[in-house]
């Protein structure tokens, strides 16, 4: 698969010279060659190829790694090391060893982190081990872990985390299939939930991503419930989006922050400020400066700072640990087995943390993925087979039994992935706290408004415009409780549209092709310490 890159590289990019280790190793086993090691092997770009695959290289010490993870092992030595996963951030390998043990390691690609690589190692390492072992949060067990790059300080010359190996599948590869049905798939949503809860109990009192004392040594004790005061620190954003290799300048405010105003304001001025980029003299060259931001740009402010003063926002306990990361696909249960068919449901493994924030929930609550419901079947004039009325029970079609027994079985597929989601909303909208953020008239936007925000040099202001738009619209629509919206902002209104079928409806349809050129984080929060079980057709 052809892979187009977002990233646009000048003519006299220079690549580093590469840190070269061997890869001849004593340990009794033969290594996989170098590009499966360290290249990007999962497809292949159109643009810029060679940096791209530069960028997302991993230089470390094959034969040291192997070393520290035969070490956490118990083990005398290693049988296999295999690469099972990659992506632009990490690189992902099985370890297998002789005390049939195995183990995961993580690797960052650091350039694409810039300077925050770092950040985002100590950051996972803690909120994984606060999530076990304080929240009862089902996660891997990390069993060592360096944020160093220097050979100096880490023989592997690279960071990396090595955690426990769970033996699973994927929830995105069964989420479909036919034999996900019943009461093990309600009990797989209870346990979600459940488990979503216990990461928000906690609030804290600033903005930012969780670490330990010891990675922020000059930073107070938190605000914070009394099982964790002493554990944790928030520092600062160790969130992706915030430290791409263009925003590479450790002089830009990525918190920690005590207000949501100071972190809007943040993210605004990060991509507001000109990326650089490298030179052939490896030196910072400051590109021109953007125009998307100057467009408008003072009538941008007023609505962040409003923002703040808007009560679900402005609370100082609404600010609860999250993360998209926990709703999204990276779920993993027990194969399927025919002694297990009833109970493998029971015990989900959250198995990536990477991007774990701590912001206000307004700012993070939307329906998981594995309860979002589209309509994926038709009738000829165009309206779904199935009509989803939130709450209301999803009703069969009146001609189902009319239909032949492969197109009866489609049609129930259909039905049990609304109902999942109908379930999931009705339990949802049965605790007050989260009731509110579900009628919260700014919701559907703010969960993007993050992104839309840093993206909107890199990928066009097309979202972040969208989100303005609407943001006022609403404003306009419920000005009692989210205080009166500046005026100026009415001169957010696209060009050619009109209020009715073709005007803030028929923006909202056209969005659609803008928000898919995005990688949208998607967080969401549960309300429930424990729930009924879910029904499931």
């Amino acid at each position: 698969m052809l892979r187009v890159s977002a990233l646009r590289f000048r003519s006299h990019f220079s690549l580093p010279k590469r840190r070269m280790f061997s890869t001849s190793a004593s340990w009794g086993m033969n290594l996989p060659p170098e590009t499966e090691l360290y290249e990007q092997t999962n497809g292949r770009w159109l643009f810029n190829e060679a940096q791209q695959q530069e960028i997302r290289r991993v230089n470390f010490n094959v034969s040291e790694l192997i070393r520290v993870a035969c070490a956490a092992a118990g083990a005398g030595s290693c049988l296999s090391i295999q690469k099972i996963a990659e992506g632009s951030f990490n690189k992902i390998f099985r370890l297998r060893f002789d005390n049939s043990k195995s183990l995961i390691a993580r690797l960052p690609s650091s350039r694409m982190f810039g300077s925050g690589v770092s950040w985002a190692i100590a950051s996972e390492v803690a909120t994984m081990t606060i999530a076990r072992e304080k929240l009862n949060v089902h996660t891997r067990r990390v069993v060592a872990w360096s944020k160093e790059s220097d050979t100096s300080k880490e023989p592997v010359g690279w960071p990396y985390v090595l955690m426990e190996d769970v033996d699973g599948v994927l929830l995105d590869k069964e989420w479909l299939m036919s034999e996900m049905r019943g009461a093990p798939v309600a009990e797989l949503l209870t346990q979600v939930g459940n488990d979503m809860h216990r990461m928000t109990v906690a609030p804290f009192s600033q903005l930012g991503s969780l670490y330990f004392p010891a990675d922020l040594p000059s930073a107070p004790p938190l605000a914070a419930p009394m099982v964790l005061e002493d554990q944790v620190r928030v520092g600062p954003i160790a969130d992706p989006l915030w430290w791409r290799s263009y925003h590479d300048e450790p002089h830009l405010d990525r918190g920690l922050w005590d207000t949501l105003e100071d972190y809007i304001n943040a993210a605004s001025a990060t991509a507001k400020t000109p990326p650089l980029c490298p030179t052939q003299s490896h030196q910072l060259k400051t590109l021109s400066k953007s125009t998307v931001f100057s467009t408008r740009s003072q009538h941008w402010h007023p609505i962040f700072s409003k923002l703040s003063n808007v009560p679900l926002l402005s609370q100082h306990d609404s600010c609860r640990m999250s993360s998209y990361i926990l709703t999204s696909a990276l779920k993993m249960v027990p194969k399927l087995t025919a002694e297990n068919s009833e109970t493998r449901m029971e015990d989900p493994v959250f198995i990536d943390w990477q991007g774990t924030t701590v912001l206000p929930l307004a700012l993070q609550w939307c329906v998981p993925p594995l309860a979002e419901y589209e309509p994926r079947l038709f009738q000829q004039d165009g309206r779904p087979v199935l009509e989803v009325r939130g709450i209301s029970e999803v009703e069969w079609p009146s001609d189902i039994d009319e239909l032949d027994p492969s197109e009866q079985e489609v049609v129930r597929a259909e039905h049990r992935i609304a109902t999942r989601n109908v379930r999931w909303i009705q339990h949802f909208l049965s605790v007050q706290t989260y009731a509110h953020l579900f009628a919260f008239p700014l919701q559907r936007y703010l969960h993007i408004l993050t992104q839309g925000i840093l993206r909107a040099c890199a990928d066009g202001p097309h979202t972040l415009r969208f989100l303005l738009v609407h943001m006022k619209t609403a404003w306009d629509e419920d000005s009692e409780s989210l205080a009166l919206v500046p005026t100026h902002l009415s001169q957010m209104r696209p060009k050619g549209t009109r209020k009715g079928r073709n005007g803030w409806n028929g923006l909202m349809l056209h969005s659609h092709d803008w928000l898919c050129a995005f990688d949208v984080p998607e967080t969401a929060v549960w309300s429930q310490r424990t729930m009924k079980p879910l029904c499931e057709n």
